[in-house]
Protein backbone atom coordinates (compact mmCIF):
# COMPACT_ATOMS: atom_id res chain seq x y z
CA UNK A 1 0.00 0.00 0.00
CA UNK A 2 2.91 2.36 0.70
CA UNK A 3 4.27 1.60 -2.75
CA UNK A 4 0.92 2.37 -4.30
CA UNK A 5 0.72 5.65 -2.39
CA UNK A 6 4.18 6.57 -3.63
CA UNK A 7 3.13 5.93 -7.23
CA UNK A 8 -0.03 8.08 -7.09
CA UNK A 9 1.71 11.37 -8.02
CA UNK A 10 2.89 9.76 -11.24
CA UNK A 11 -0.66 8.93 -12.38
CA UNK A 12 -2.47 10.92 -15.07
CA UNK A 13 -4.20 14.00 -13.58
CA UNK A 14 -7.99 13.99 -13.12
CA UNK A 15 -9.70 16.93 -14.89
CA UNK A 16 -11.60 19.39 -12.71
CA UNK A 17 -15.08 19.63 -14.27
CA UNK A 18 -16.73 21.68 -11.54
CA UNK A 19 -19.65 20.84 -9.28
CA UNK A 20 -22.16 18.30 -10.46
CA UNK A 21 -25.77 19.35 -11.13
CA UNK A 22 -28.40 18.21 -8.64
CA UNK A 23 -31.61 16.35 -9.38
CA UNK A 24 -34.62 18.61 -9.16
CA UNK A 25 -36.55 18.25 -5.93
CA UNK A 26 -40.29 17.64 -6.14
CA UNK A 27 -41.06 20.52 -3.78
CA UNK A 28 -39.42 22.91 -6.24
CA UNK A 29 -42.39 22.47 -8.61
CA UNK A 30 -45.24 24.77 -7.61
CA UNK A 31 -48.42 23.00 -8.71
CA UNK A 32 -50.94 22.82 -5.87
CA UNK A 33 -53.28 25.47 -7.32
CA UNK A 34 -53.13 24.08 -10.86
CA UNK A 35 -53.87 20.56 -9.71
CA UNK A 36 -56.97 21.73 -7.85
CA UNK A 37 -56.67 19.18 -5.05
CA UNK A 38 -59.56 18.59 -2.69
CA UNK A 39 -57.86 15.95 -0.57
CA UNK A 40 -60.41 13.16 -1.07
CA UNK A 41 -59.16 11.38 -4.21
CA UNK A 42 -57.12 8.19 -4.05
CA UNK A 43 -54.10 7.25 -6.11
CA UNK A 44 -54.90 4.87 -8.99
CA UNK A 45 -54.78 1.20 -8.09
CA UNK A 46 -52.82 -1.42 -10.03
CA UNK A 47 -55.98 -2.60 -11.84
CA UNK A 48 -57.33 0.91 -12.28
CA UNK A 49 -59.52 -0.10 -15.22
CA UNK A 50 -61.83 -2.05 -12.88
CA UNK A 51 -63.32 1.24 -11.71
CA UNK A 52 -65.01 1.63 -15.10
CA UNK A 53 -67.13 -1.46 -14.37
CA UNK A 54 -66.74 -3.14 -17.78
CA UNK A 55 -65.53 -6.75 -17.66
CA UNK A 56 -64.81 -6.78 -21.39
CA UNK A 57 -62.37 -3.90 -20.97
CA UNK A 58 -60.50 -5.83 -18.28
CA UNK A 59 -60.29 -8.89 -20.52
CA UNK A 60 -58.95 -6.85 -23.42
CA UNK A 61 -56.28 -5.17 -21.28
CA UNK A 62 -55.16 -8.48 -19.79
CA UNK A 63 -55.00 -9.98 -23.26
CA UNK A 64 -53.00 -7.00 -24.49
CA UNK A 65 -50.52 -7.23 -21.62
CA UNK A 66 -49.97 -10.90 -22.45
CA UNK A 67 -49.66 -10.59 -26.22
CA UNK A 68 -48.52 -7.07 -27.08
CA UNK A 69 -45.14 -6.90 -28.89
CA UNK A 70 -44.39 -3.68 -26.98
CA UNK A 71 -44.72 -5.50 -23.66
CA UNK A 72 -42.56 -8.35 -24.96
CA UNK A 73 -39.85 -5.93 -26.11
CA UNK A 74 -39.85 -4.08 -22.78
CA UNK A 75 -39.62 -7.38 -20.91
CA UNK A 76 -36.71 -8.48 -23.10
CA UNK A 77 -34.88 -5.19 -22.47
CA UNK A 78 -35.32 -5.71 -18.73
CA UNK A 79 -33.91 -9.25 -18.90
CA UNK A 80 -30.94 -7.97 -20.89
CA UNK A 81 -30.27 -5.26 -18.31
CA UNK A 82 -30.57 -7.89 -15.59
CA UNK A 83 -27.98 -10.06 -17.34
CA UNK A 84 -25.63 -7.09 -17.74
CA UNK A 85 -25.94 -6.34 -14.02
CA UNK A 86 -25.06 -9.96 -13.29
CA UNK A 87 -21.97 -9.66 -15.49
CA UNK A 88 -20.91 -6.41 -13.80
CA UNK A 89 -21.33 -7.99 -10.38
CA UNK A 90 -19.01 -10.85 -11.31
CA UNK A 91 -16.03 -8.45 -11.48
CA UNK A 92 -16.27 -7.90 -7.69
CA UNK A 93 -15.52 -11.57 -6.98
CA UNK A 94 -12.44 -13.73 -7.57
CA UNK A 95 -12.32 -15.72 -10.78
CA UNK A 96 -11.19 -19.35 -10.70
CA UNK A 97 -10.30 -21.34 -13.80
CA UNK A 98 -9.12 -24.89 -14.17
CA UNK A 99 -7.50 -26.11 -17.33
CA UNK A 100 -5.73 -29.25 -18.40
CA UNK A 101 -4.51 -31.05 -21.43
CA UNK A 102 -2.64 -34.08 -22.73
CA UNK A 103 -0.58 -34.49 -25.88
CA UNK A 104 1.78 -36.71 -27.88
CA UNK A 105 4.98 -34.96 -29.01
CA UNK A 106 8.05 -35.97 -30.97
CA UNK A 107 11.13 -33.76 -30.99
CA UNK A 108 13.51 -33.40 -33.89
CA UNK A 109 16.84 -35.17 -33.53
CA UNK A 110 18.55 -32.42 -35.58
CA UNK A 111 17.50 -29.27 -33.72
CA UNK A 112 20.81 -28.17 -32.18
CA UNK A 113 20.98 -30.68 -29.33
CA UNK A 114 23.08 -33.81 -29.24
CA UNK A 115 20.96 -36.66 -30.47
CA UNK A 116 21.70 -38.82 -27.45
CA UNK A 117 19.95 -36.28 -25.20
CA UNK A 118 16.80 -36.03 -27.27
CA UNK A 119 13.93 -38.36 -26.20
CA UNK A 120 13.36 -41.03 -28.79
CA UNK A 121 10.01 -41.54 -30.50
CA UNK A 122 6.65 -40.08 -29.53
CA UNK A 123 6.34 -38.99 -25.92
CA UNK A 124 3.11 -38.41 -24.04
CA UNK A 125 2.74 -35.59 -21.58
CA UNK A 126 0.13 -33.52 -19.82
CA UNK A 127 -0.70 -30.74 -17.42
CA UNK A 128 -3.49 -29.66 -15.12
CA UNK A 129 -3.60 -26.28 -13.37
CA UNK A 130 -5.88 -23.99 -11.39
CA UNK A 131 -5.64 -20.21 -11.68
CA UNK A 132 -7.12 -17.65 -9.30
CA UNK A 133 -7.39 -13.98 -10.16
CA UNK A 134 -8.81 -11.18 -8.00
CA UNK A 135 -8.97 -7.42 -8.54
CA UNK A 136 -8.54 -5.62 -5.21
CA UNK A 137 -10.67 -2.74 -6.56
CA UNK A 138 -8.96 -0.22 -4.29
CA UNK A 139 -10.70 2.75 -5.92
CA UNK A 140 -14.15 1.17 -6.24
CA UNK A 141 -14.19 0.85 -10.03
CA UNK A 142 -15.91 -2.55 -10.06
CA UNK A 143 -18.33 -1.56 -7.31
CA UNK A 144 -19.29 1.57 -9.23
CA UNK A 145 -19.72 -0.41 -12.46
CA UNK A 146 -22.02 -2.83 -10.66
CA UNK A 147 -24.00 0.07 -9.14
CA UNK A 148 -24.42 1.58 -12.61
CA UNK A 149 -25.59 -1.72 -14.09
CA UNK A 150 -28.00 -2.27 -11.20
CA UNK A 151 -29.49 1.19 -11.65
CA UNK A 152 -29.89 0.55 -15.37
CA UNK A 153 -31.62 -2.72 -14.54
CA UNK A 154 -34.07 -0.94 -12.26
CA UNK A 155 -34.69 1.66 -14.97
CA UNK A 156 -35.40 -1.12 -17.47
CA UNK A 157 -37.80 -2.73 -14.99
CA UNK A 158 -39.65 0.57 -14.70
CA UNK A 159 -39.61 0.96 -18.48
CA UNK A 160 -41.39 -2.38 -18.68
CA UNK A 161 -43.95 -1.15 -16.17
CA UNK A 162 -44.37 2.09 -18.10
CA UNK A 163 -44.90 0.07 -21.28
CA UNK A 164 -47.64 -1.91 -19.53
CA UNK A 165 -49.29 1.37 -18.50
CA UNK A 166 -49.06 2.69 -22.06
CA UNK A 167 -50.63 -0.50 -23.40
CA UNK A 168 -53.46 -0.57 -20.85
CA UNK A 169 -54.19 3.16 -21.24
CA UNK A 170 -54.05 2.86 -25.03
CA UNK A 171 -56.55 0.02 -25.00
CA UNK A 172 -58.81 1.86 -22.55
CA UNK A 173 -58.70 5.03 -24.67
CA UNK A 174 -59.56 3.15 -27.86
CA UNK A 175 -62.30 1.26 -26.02
CA UNK A 176 -63.78 4.51 -24.69
CA UNK A 177 -63.73 5.91 -28.20
CA UNK A 178 -65.53 2.80 -29.41
CA UNK A 179 -68.28 3.54 -26.89
CA UNK A 180 -68.42 7.10 -28.23
CA UNK A 181 -68.92 5.73 -31.73
CA UNK A 182 -71.73 3.46 -30.56
CA UNK A 183 -73.39 6.40 -28.78
CA UNK A 184 -72.98 8.49 -31.90
CA UNK A 185 -74.46 5.67 -33.97
CA UNK A 186 -77.51 5.63 -31.70
CA UNK A 187 -77.90 9.36 -32.23
CA UNK A 188 -77.53 9.08 -35.98
CA UNK A 189 -79.94 6.13 -36.10
CA UNK A 190 -82.52 8.19 -34.20
CA UNK A 191 -81.92 11.09 -36.52
CA UNK A 192 -82.39 8.83 -39.55
CA UNK A 193 -85.70 7.60 -38.08
CA UNK A 194 -86.70 11.18 -37.35
CA UNK A 195 -85.91 12.24 -40.91
CA UNK A 196 -87.86 9.28 -42.25
CA UNK A 197 -90.89 10.27 -40.15
CA UNK A 198 -90.55 13.85 -41.40
CA UNK A 199 -90.46 12.60 -44.99
CA UNK A 200 -93.72 10.72 -44.51
CA UNK A 201 -95.32 13.82 -43.00
CA UNK A 202 -94.13 16.09 -45.83
CA UNK A 203 -95.15 13.54 -48.48
CA UNK A 204 -98.66 13.36 -47.00
CA UNK A 205 -98.94 17.14 -47.02
CA UNK A 206 -97.58 17.31 -50.58
CA UNK A 207 -100.14 14.78 -51.83
CA UNK A 208 -102.87 16.76 -50.05
CA UNK A 209 -101.70 19.88 -51.82
CA UNK A 210 -100.67 21.53 -48.55
CA UNK A 211 -96.95 21.72 -49.34
CA UNK A 212 -94.67 22.24 -52.32
CA UNK A 213 -92.69 19.52 -54.07
CA UNK A 214 -89.50 21.30 -53.05
CA UNK A 215 -90.24 20.52 -49.41
CA UNK A 216 -90.84 16.85 -50.27
CA UNK A 217 -87.52 16.67 -52.16
CA UNK A 218 -85.68 18.40 -49.30
CA UNK A 219 -87.08 15.85 -46.85
CA UNK A 220 -86.04 12.95 -49.13
CA UNK A 221 -82.53 14.40 -49.42
CA UNK A 222 -82.27 14.69 -45.63
CA UNK A 223 -83.20 11.01 -45.29
CA UNK A 224 -80.43 9.93 -47.68
CA UNK A 225 -77.91 12.14 -45.91
CA UNK A 226 -78.83 10.55 -42.57
CA UNK A 227 -78.40 7.08 -44.07
CA UNK A 228 -74.99 8.04 -45.41
CA UNK A 229 -73.95 9.35 -42.00
CA UNK A 230 -75.07 6.07 -40.44
CA UNK A 231 -72.99 4.05 -42.89
CA UNK A 232 -69.96 6.25 -42.17
CA UNK A 233 -70.24 5.68 -38.43
CA UNK A 234 -70.51 1.92 -39.01
CA UNK A 235 -67.23 2.13 -40.91
CA UNK A 236 -65.59 3.97 -38.00
CA UNK A 237 -66.85 1.32 -35.55
CA UNK A 238 -65.26 -1.41 -37.69
CA UNK A 239 -61.99 0.55 -37.86
CA UNK A 240 -61.88 1.04 -34.09
CA UNK A 241 -62.53 -2.67 -33.53
CA UNK A 242 -59.59 -3.47 -35.81
CA UNK A 243 -57.45 -1.05 -33.82
CA UNK A 244 -58.39 -2.73 -30.55
CA UNK A 245 -57.59 -6.14 -32.03
CA UNK A 246 -54.12 -4.88 -32.99
CA UNK A 247 -53.59 -3.34 -29.55
CA UNK A 248 -54.24 -6.69 -27.86
CA UNK A 249 -51.83 -8.38 -30.27
CA UNK A 250 -54.44 -10.25 -32.33
CA UNK A 251 -55.72 -10.27 -35.90
CA UNK A 252 -58.69 -8.26 -37.16
CA UNK A 253 -61.08 -11.17 -36.63
CA UNK A 254 -60.61 -10.63 -32.90
CA UNK A 255 -62.23 -7.23 -33.30
CA UNK A 256 -65.44 -8.79 -34.63
CA UNK A 257 -66.01 -10.40 -31.23
CA UNK A 258 -65.80 -7.09 -29.33
CA UNK A 259 -69.29 -6.16 -28.23
CA UNK A 260 -70.60 -2.72 -27.39
CA UNK A 261 -68.72 -1.16 -24.45
CA UNK A 262 -70.57 -0.52 -21.21
CA UNK A 263 -68.25 1.91 -19.48
CA UNK A 264 -69.48 3.62 -16.34
CA UNK A 265 -68.40 7.13 -15.45
CA UNK A 266 -66.29 6.60 -12.30
CA UNK A 267 -67.21 8.80 -9.36
CA UNK A 268 -64.73 10.64 -7.19
CA UNK A 269 -61.90 10.66 -9.72
CA UNK A 270 -59.54 13.51 -8.92
CA UNK A 271 -56.08 14.39 -7.68
CA UNK A 272 -54.79 13.12 -4.31
CA UNK A 273 -53.90 15.75 -1.72
CA UNK A 274 -50.20 14.80 -1.68
CA UNK A 275 -49.81 14.83 -5.47
CA UNK A 276 -47.64 17.97 -5.46
CA UNK A 277 -44.91 16.10 -3.52
CA UNK A 278 -45.57 12.39 -4.12
CA UNK A 279 -46.13 12.43 -7.88
CA UNK A 280 -42.47 11.81 -8.75
CA UNK A 281 -42.59 8.59 -6.71
CA UNK A 282 -45.71 7.40 -8.55
CA UNK A 283 -44.55 7.80 -12.13
CA UNK A 284 -42.51 4.94 -13.56
CA UNK A 285 -40.94 7.15 -16.22
CA UNK A 286 -39.76 9.69 -13.62
CA UNK A 287 -38.33 7.00 -11.34
CA UNK A 288 -36.59 5.39 -14.33
CA UNK A 289 -35.06 8.75 -15.24
CA UNK A 290 -33.78 9.07 -11.67
CA UNK A 291 -32.26 5.58 -11.80
CA UNK A 292 -30.53 6.44 -15.06
CA UNK A 293 -29.09 9.57 -13.45
CA UNK A 294 -27.79 7.38 -10.62
CA UNK A 295 -26.28 5.01 -13.17
CA UNK A 296 -24.60 7.94 -14.91
CA UNK A 297 -23.19 9.12 -11.56
CA UNK A 298 -21.74 5.65 -10.96
CA UNK A 299 -20.14 5.68 -14.41
CA UNK A 300 -18.33 8.87 -13.40
CA UNK A 301 -16.83 6.90 -10.50
CA UNK A 302 -15.78 4.16 -12.92
CA UNK A 303 -14.04 6.69 -15.17
CA UNK A 304 -12.46 8.37 -12.12
CA UNK A 305 -10.99 5.10 -10.86
CA UNK A 306 -9.27 4.55 -14.20
CA UNK A 307 -6.81 7.33 -13.31
CA UNK A 308 -5.38 5.32 -10.40
CA UNK A 309 -3.30 2.15 -10.16
CA UNK A 310 -5.06 -1.17 -10.47
CA UNK A 311 -3.80 -4.08 -8.41
CA UNK A 312 -4.69 -7.65 -9.18
CA UNK A 313 -3.72 -10.70 -7.17
CA UNK A 314 -3.16 -13.89 -9.13
CA UNK A 315 -2.05 -17.39 -8.31
CA UNK A 316 -1.40 -20.46 -10.44
CA UNK A 317 -0.76 -23.97 -9.23
CA UNK A 318 -0.67 -27.16 -11.23
CA UNK A 319 1.00 -30.38 -12.29
CA UNK A 320 3.05 -30.81 -15.44
CA UNK A 321 5.14 -33.70 -16.69
CA UNK A 322 6.64 -35.33 -19.75
CA UNK A 323 5.05 -38.72 -19.50
CA UNK A 324 1.56 -39.09 -18.16
CA UNK A 325 2.68 -41.69 -15.65
CA UNK A 326 4.55 -38.94 -13.76
CA UNK A 327 1.79 -36.33 -13.88
CA UNK A 328 0.62 -36.94 -10.32
CA UNK A 329 4.10 -37.21 -8.84
CA UNK A 330 5.04 -34.66 -6.17
CA UNK A 331 7.93 -33.29 -8.16
CA UNK A 332 5.56 -32.44 -11.09
CA UNK A 333 4.11 -29.57 -9.05
CA UNK A 334 4.63 -26.01 -10.32
CA UNK A 335 3.05 -22.63 -9.63
CA UNK A 336 3.28 -18.90 -9.19
CA UNK A 337 1.63 -16.19 -7.05
CA UNK A 338 1.89 -12.46 -6.66
CA UNK A 339 0.38 -9.05 -7.34
CA UNK A 340 0.26 -7.22 -10.67
CA UNK A 341 0.12 -3.42 -10.73
CA UNK A 342 -1.10 -1.34 -13.66
CA UNK A 343 -0.15 2.34 -13.42
CA UNK A 344 -1.75 4.79 -15.92
CA UNK A 345 0.78 7.53 -16.74
CA UNK A 346 0.12 8.63 -20.31
CA UNK A 347 -2.83 7.43 -22.43
CA UNK A 348 -2.96 10.21 -25.01
CA UNK A 349 -6.08 11.79 -23.46
CA UNK A 350 -8.15 8.58 -23.46
CA UNK A 351 -8.71 8.62 -19.69
CA UNK A 352 -9.60 12.30 -19.65
CA UNK A 353 -11.94 11.82 -22.60
CA UNK A 354 -13.78 8.95 -20.89
CA UNK A 355 -14.08 10.99 -17.70
CA UNK A 356 -15.49 13.99 -19.55
CA UNK A 357 -17.87 11.72 -21.46
CA UNK A 358 -19.13 10.18 -18.21
CA UNK A 359 -19.66 13.61 -16.68
CA UNK A 360 -21.50 14.86 -19.77
CA UNK A 361 -23.67 11.73 -19.65
CA UNK A 362 -24.54 12.50 -16.04
CA UNK A 363 -25.39 16.12 -16.83
CA UNK A 364 -27.67 14.91 -19.64
CA UNK A 365 -29.33 12.34 -17.37
CA UNK A 366 -30.01 15.00 -14.72
CA UNK A 367 -31.55 17.28 -17.35
CA UNK A 368 -33.67 14.37 -18.62
CA UNK A 369 -34.87 13.71 -15.07
CA UNK A 370 -35.74 17.37 -14.54
CA UNK A 371 -37.65 17.36 -17.83
CA UNK A 372 -39.53 14.21 -16.78
CA UNK A 373 -40.50 15.82 -13.46
CA UNK A 374 -41.83 18.98 -15.09
CA UNK A 375 -43.60 16.94 -17.76
CA UNK A 376 -45.28 14.78 -15.13
CA UNK A 377 -46.83 17.78 -13.43
CA UNK A 378 -47.87 19.20 -16.78
CA UNK A 379 -49.61 15.93 -17.67
CA UNK A 380 -51.63 15.99 -14.45
CA UNK A 381 -52.47 19.69 -14.75
CA UNK A 382 -53.57 19.22 -18.37
CA UNK A 383 -55.80 16.27 -17.48
CA UNK A 384 -57.34 18.13 -14.53
CA UNK A 385 -57.95 21.23 -16.62
CA UNK A 386 -59.39 19.19 -19.49
CA UNK A 387 -61.83 17.42 -17.19
CA UNK A 388 -62.86 20.69 -15.54
CA UNK A 389 -63.52 22.39 -18.87
CA UNK A 390 -65.28 19.31 -20.26
CA UNK A 391 -67.60 19.19 -17.25
CA UNK A 392 -68.62 22.79 -17.86
CA UNK A 393 -69.15 22.18 -21.57
CA UNK A 394 -71.06 18.98 -20.86
CA UNK A 395 -73.52 20.75 -18.53
CA UNK A 396 -74.16 23.36 -21.20
CA UNK A 397 -74.47 20.73 -23.95
CA UNK A 398 -77.03 18.70 -21.97
CA UNK A 399 -79.07 21.83 -21.32
CA UNK A 400 -78.90 22.74 -25.01
CA UNK A 401 -79.94 19.19 -25.96
CA UNK A 402 -83.01 19.32 -23.70
CA UNK A 403 -83.98 22.71 -25.13
CA UNK A 404 -83.54 21.55 -28.73
CA UNK A 405 -85.75 18.51 -28.09
CA UNK A 406 -88.51 20.79 -26.84
CA UNK A 407 -87.99 23.07 -29.82
CA UNK A 408 -88.20 20.14 -32.22
CA UNK A 409 -91.53 19.02 -30.77
CA UNK A 410 -92.95 22.51 -31.09
CA UNK A 411 -91.64 22.91 -34.64
CA UNK A 412 -93.34 19.69 -35.76
CA UNK A 413 -96.63 20.78 -34.20
CA UNK A 414 -96.46 24.16 -35.95
CA UNK A 415 -95.65 22.45 -39.26
CA UNK A 416 -98.58 20.07 -38.92
CA UNK A 417 -100.82 23.03 -38.21
CA UNK A 418 -99.52 24.83 -41.31
CA UNK A 419 -97.96 27.64 -39.28
CA UNK A 420 -94.38 27.08 -40.56
CA UNK A 421 -92.50 25.52 -43.48
CA UNK A 422 -90.57 22.30 -43.58
CA UNK A 423 -87.35 24.27 -43.78
CA UNK A 424 -88.10 25.52 -40.27
CA UNK A 425 -88.49 21.90 -39.09
CA UNK A 426 -85.32 20.88 -40.89
CA UNK A 427 -83.32 23.65 -39.21
CA UNK A 428 -84.54 22.55 -35.77
CA UNK A 429 -83.72 18.90 -36.56
CA UNK A 430 -80.20 19.92 -37.62
CA UNK A 431 -79.74 21.76 -34.34
CA UNK A 432 -81.04 18.76 -32.39
CA UNK A 433 -78.64 16.47 -34.25
CA UNK A 434 -75.69 18.75 -33.56
CA UNK A 435 -76.51 19.05 -29.85
CA UNK A 436 -76.96 15.31 -29.40
CA UNK A 437 -73.67 14.51 -31.14
CA UNK A 438 -71.88 17.17 -29.14
CA UNK A 439 -73.20 15.77 -25.86
CA UNK A 440 -72.08 12.25 -26.84
CA UNK A 441 -68.62 13.55 -27.83
CA UNK A 442 -68.22 15.43 -24.54
CA UNK A 443 -69.26 12.40 -22.48
CA UNK A 444 -66.59 10.39 -24.31
CA UNK A 445 -64.08 13.20 -23.79
CA UNK A 446 -64.81 13.10 -20.05
CA UNK A 447 -63.98 9.39 -19.95
CA UNK A 448 -60.85 10.07 -22.00
CA UNK A 449 -59.77 12.79 -19.58
CA UNK A 450 -60.24 10.35 -16.68
CA UNK A 451 -58.01 7.81 -18.43
CA UNK A 452 -55.44 10.52 -19.15
CA UNK A 453 -55.48 11.57 -15.49
CA UNK A 454 -55.01 7.98 -14.31
CA UNK A 455 -52.05 7.64 -16.66
CA UNK A 456 -50.62 11.00 -15.56
CA UNK A 457 -50.84 9.89 -11.92
CA UNK A 458 -48.76 6.81 -12.67
CA UNK A 459 -51.50 4.25 -13.23
CA UNK A 460 -50.80 2.33 -10.03
CA UNK A 461 -46.98 2.27 -10.30
CA UNK A 462 -46.41 2.34 -6.55
CA UNK A 463 -49.08 -0.33 -6.03
CA UNK A 464 -47.45 -2.68 -8.53
CA UNK A 465 -43.84 -1.96 -7.57
CA UNK A 466 -43.31 -4.39 -4.65
CA UNK A 467 -44.46 -7.33 -6.77
CA UNK A 468 -41.38 -6.84 -8.93
CA UNK A 469 -38.90 -6.96 -6.06
CA UNK A 470 -37.96 -10.53 -7.01
CA UNK A 471 -36.48 -9.12 -10.21
CA UNK A 472 -33.58 -7.54 -8.33
CA UNK A 473 -30.25 -9.33 -8.95
CA UNK A 474 -28.78 -11.45 -6.21
CA UNK A 475 -26.23 -9.53 -4.19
Amino acid sequence: MLAVAALLPACAPVPDLGARPQLRASDSVVASQSLGMAGQAQWPADRWWDRFGDAQLGSLIEEGLRNSPDAAMASARFRRAQAMAQQAGAARLPSIDVQGGASLDKQSYNNGFPKQFVPKGWQDGGSVAAAIDFDLDLWGRNRAAYAAATSEQQAARLDAQQARLAISAGIASAYADLQRLFDERDARADIAAMRQASLRLVADRYRAGLDARGSERAAASAVETARGDLAAIDQEVATRRNQLAALVGAGPDRGLAISRPQLAQPAGLGVPADASTALVARRADVIAARDRAQAAASRIEVAHADFFPAIRLSALVGLQSLGLENLLAADSLYGSAGPAISLPIFRGGALSGRYREARAGFDEAVAAYDKAVVGAYQDVADAVNDRRMIDEQLRAARAALAASRDAHGLARQRYKAGLSTYLDVLAVEDRLQMNRLQAAALEAAARGADIALIRALGGGTAAAGPALAKDRPDE
